[in-house]
């Protein structure tokens, strides 16, 4: 068990953690997401030992941080930098079943120098499971990677983590990283902890916008509006009416949003909203491809599975009513 208790910390006189109290149970990969990279590393700093808190306390399995920090391979810290190449071959330094769980089992009689970007910090990931640490910390462990690979090794954490039965957290870097172990997430804004659950919860019920922002992938589907009679005024002036049963202020400003995920260009249910988009580029995520569109003047991805239309055309995209998310002008989810 790793506990923090009131554990505050600052960074450039920000509060990157102001009275958090945790408890991360071994066994289940946890992610926290919400810092940026210099307030991920002071995180790391802190849970290895190799930092104090201004105040609070750190324990693994009962006992300081600090004394666990004493042990050889107890508490053992992976990425962001990408793992040192070296002349070795990465059968001397994993056996064949890491090596294979890492999903690199094509590259044992390879050198490490050989190796590409991904698979090396594959290797690092394999290295740190076979010493069987206490707390094993993937500190943004994707952040470095090609973009066309991030995805597909973040989508692949969770299989890599399979079994580890210390405490393994995930300082992420951006929502990919937090959702692959498909594990618990802690959101983590202004030094608070915004929302904690597993994964998929937090992710389709987010508590507030920054919650929201930061659980979707790729990115979140935002559409800012103002609230008026019943009605949303968007920022060229026409106004959008709601299904029934999805909640506006009385007043004031708010934002639709919706996971990409969510969205269809073909109409799935009779419950979908209808949005009147113009289609832009197609890009690929991972594996995944995607179709940037635009409603009044907000930029959205659709999910594509059919040839990309042409750009500039006029497109229905449709979202089920039920996975429509909207938030006040404090960032406060409305049911």
């Amino acid at each position: 068990m790793l506990e923090l208790r009131e554990l505050t910390k600052s960074v450039g006189g920000q509060p990157v953690l102001a009275g958090v109290t945790l408890e991360i149970a071994p066994g289940r990969p946890t992610a926290i997401v919400g810092l940026s990279r210099a307030e991920r590393d002071a995180v790391a700093r802190l849970l290895t030992g190799a930092d104090k808190p201004t105040a609070g306390t750190i324990r693994l399995a009962g006992a300081d941080i600090a004394r666990a920090r004493r042990e050889k391979g107890r508490i053992v810290r992976v990425g962001p930098a990408l793992p040192a190449s070296s002349g070795q071959r990465v059968g001397k330094l994993v056996d064949a079943q890491m090596a294979s769980r890492a999903g690199i089992s094509g590259a044992l009689n390879a050198k490490v120098s050989e190796l590409k970007p991904e698979q090396r910090m594959r290797l690092a990931l394999a290295q740190a499971l076979a010493e069987r640490p206490a707390l094993l910390i993937l500190d943004a462990p994707a952040s470095q990677l090609p973009g066309d690979v991030r995805d597909a090794f973040a989508a692949d954490l969770k299989e890599m983590l399979a079994g580890f039965a210390g405490v393994a957290l995930v300082l992420a870097s951006a929502a990919e990283e937090a959702l692959g172990p498909d594990g618990d997430i802690v959101v983590i804004g202004g030094g608070a902890v915004i929302q904690r659950g597993a994964a998929r919860d937090v992710s389709g019920h987010p508590a507030n916008l920054a919650s929201a922002a930061a659980t979707s992938w790729p990115v979140l589907n935002t559409l800012p509006m103002t609230a008026r009679e019943g009605r949303g005024v968007l920022a060229d002036g026409s106004r959008l009416q709601l299904p029934e049963g999805r909640m506006l202020p009385e007043a004031g400003e708010c934002t639709l949003a919706f996971h990409p995920e969510d969205v269809a260009l073909e109409r799935a249910s009779p419950g979908c909203v209808r949005f009147v988009v113009r289609a832009g580029a197609e890009e690929a995520r991972g594996e995944q491809r995607f179709l940037n569109v635009n409603f009044a003047g907000a930029p959205w991805l659709c999910p594509l599975a059919t040839p990309a239309p042409r750009t500039g055309a006029l497109l229905n995209a449709f979202v089920d009513q039920s996975r429509l998310m909207v938030f006040d002008a404090e960032g406060q989810a409305l049911d």
